[in-house]
């Protein structure tokens, strides 16, 4: 991709604002930066633009837990008109001891997938991802089994995962087995690839989020 426009979620903080600023060294003409406020994701627009002496960064206000703030940011997009290249689907939170459920009655850890399952078909819908987008879904590496601790990839990995040749769809990336570093490797464990697993988990964000489009032709997704 050259010159892309990329929409990265979880931006304000972490490993989100890492990958914001390492795509404004690569050359995007355009990082549209989320955060749960207006106010919130203007403030992180206006960090990076200081800090990389670019003016690249567009806020967007995305609350992930809440379908009506994802409605609201899809129109915005719309009014907009500008199809995304790149689509880094990075925020998420880990699970406390306490069970907590948000206004829309969907356990907080898991309301990020729901939320990035309605922006992305919604995206789709709109005709807003271009024909050679590339969709990266971040995860812990602790997801593919085998690993005794707790570890985030880090920023660079999702630069990495956007140059994946268009051939690479579906497939979870992480070190090698037992490693937390090193070069990504496609993760070969069988409960990574079993399709009925995979059709379950599909048909369960449907039912949560009331939001289905298995007939849209899917861009290159790399999780």
């Amino acid at each position: 991709m050259t010159n892309p426009i990329a929409l990265v979620t979880g931006t304000t903080s972490g490993l989100g604002l890492a990958a914001a600023r390492l795509l404004a060294a690569q050359g995007c003409r355009q990082i549209i930066v989320t955060g749960r406020s207006l106010a919130r994701a203007r403030e992180t627009a206006a960090q990076l633009a200081a800090e990389t002496k670019t003016e690249v960064f567009t806020p967007l206000e995305l609350e992930l837990d809440a379908p009506a703030s994802v409605r609201s940011a899809l129109a915005e997009l719309v009014k907009r008109g500008r199809p995304i290249d790149f689509l880094l689907l990075n925020a998420g939170m880990v699970p406390g001891k306490k069970r907590v459920l948000t206004e829309a009655g969907v356990e907080a850890s898991q309301a990020p997938l729901i939320g990035h399952h309605q922006l992305t078909v919604g995206l789709l819908h709109a005709s807003l991802l271009s024909p050679n987008a590339r969709i990266v879904i971040a995860g812990a590496e602790p997801a593919r089994g085998g690993v005794p601790m707790f570890s985030y990839t880090a920023a660079r990995r999702y630069l990495q995962a956007s140059e994946f040749g268009t051939e690479v769809s579906g497939q979870f990336f992480a070190s090698a087995q037992g490693k937390f570093s090193g070069p990504m490797e496609v993760q070969r464990q069988p409960h990574l690839s079993d399709r009925a697993s995979q059709e379950a988990a599909w048909q369960a964000v449907v039912k949560v989020s009331g939001v289905d489009d298995s007939s849209a032709a899917p861009s290159s997704v790399v999780s």
